[in-house]
């Protein structure tokens, strides 16, 4: 076995280990996305490469005023805009904090229903491009996806049922540096590299880069953590945020279900340590994230990316602990508010 799948397999014992609460799903259709104010809508909370029956991999719509904004992309987005009631053609601004497989493949499925609407084959139709904004690698991801998506679509033409000519729509934005990386009328993106590769070869690291965003709008600061260790740059990013909306991961219970079969005189394998360091050093555990959100004095967590999956109450009081403040546990397509409607036009609430 080796050392990717073995992690792989490992990541996947310990999610097997239990399930979120049947409420994690919303029950019923959303409300409508909010059109004043700031909604964070999470899509999906499920960390790690395999995959769960009742939960999506990470993505969360950020909507500001009417206008949203996607943030990752794992498997399963499509189907949860869907249920959310969201025309992806809508989404023009894609930020993909890392190119893993639990935070990008799901891209191709929403730029295939994008290029849909946009390719003259009936229907609706979008004009104009589809701007994707993360790391080097983004590049090749978005290239990969756009020949898939071209393969059947070339077969419409030959069926004389579409195109002719097969145009990409799609853009990317490569963000390789700290800083601003985005701006528009209604919000101002920031982003620094984190700690989520720290134990990547020196060598890689030009081409691999992880990133932690800061979205700055009329109504508050939402920080997305992305996957990340503890980082003094991701402190400094989020000091002062009104929401940090955070990966969370339980290393106890991981540690414990990785090494179980090993006995009291067992031998950890190359790959069980190295998944263990991978955890330890370049995850939040839910210690990190309480002094994570206490040392930057952010006003609430918004909790996401649960590894393993387990009854949220665990990690809601495990950040408690370490953070005085509102602790949300997000669930597969909850909304949740911020300004203007609360006594002082801010504080993060539920939308339903």
């Amino acid at each position: 076995m080796s050392t990717v799948v073995g992690r792989i397999a490992l990541l996947a014992a310990a999610s097997a280990l239990s399930t979120l609460p049947a409420r994690a799903v919303a029950q019923g259709r959303p409300a409508p996305l909010v059109q004043q104010g700031d909604e964070i809508l999470v899509l999906g909370t499920k960390g790690g490469p395999d995959l769960n029956r009742d939960h999506s991999e990470p993505a969360t719509l950020l909507v500001v005023d009417g206008r949203p904004y996607l943030i990752d992309c794992g498997i399963g987005t499509m189907r949860r805009l869907l249920e959310a009631g969201v025309r992806s053609p809508t989404i023009r601004r894609i930020f993909l904090t890392h190119d893993h497989p639990d935070h990008t493949l799901g891209l191709v499925a929403v730029l295939a229903n994008d290029f849909n609407r946009t390719d003259p084959t009936g229907g609706p139709r979008a004009t104009g491009t589809f701007d994707i904004y993360g790391p080097p690698q983004t590049t090749a991801l978005v290239a990969a996806a756009w020949n898939f998506i071209r393969i059947p679509y070339d077969i419409f033409a030959a069926e004389h049922i579409g195109s002719g000519t097969l145009t990409n729509p799609f853009r990317v934005h490569i963000i390789d540096h700290d800083g601003l990386v985005y701006q528009d009328d209604r919000i101002r993106v920031t982003a620094v590299e984190n700690t989520h590769y720290r134990l990547m070869p020196a060598k890689d690291t030009a081409r691999m880069k992880s990133f932690s965003y800061r979205f700055q709008t009329p109504y508050g600061v939402i920080v997305f953590t992305g996957d990340t260790g503890p980082s003094a740059a991701v402190e400094r990013l989020a000091s002062g945020a009104d929401v940090l909306v955070s990966e969370v991961e339980d290393l106890d219970r991981i540690r414990r279900a990785v090494t179980s079969g090993q006995g009291a005189g067992g031998v950890e394998s190359p790959s069980t340590r190295a998944l263990l360091e991978h955890l330890r050093l370049e995850h939040l555990t839910m210690k990190a994230v309480g002094e994570l959100a206490s040392r930057a004095h952010v006003k609430a967590v918004l909790l996401h990316h649960y590894v393993p999956p387990e009854d949220t109450a665990t990690y809601v009081s495990g950040v408690k602990r370490f953070y005085a403040g509102p602790v949300f546990a997000g669930l597969d397509l909850a909304g949740y508010c911020l300004g203007p409607a609360g006594a002082d036009g801010r504080g993060l609430r539920s939308c339903q």
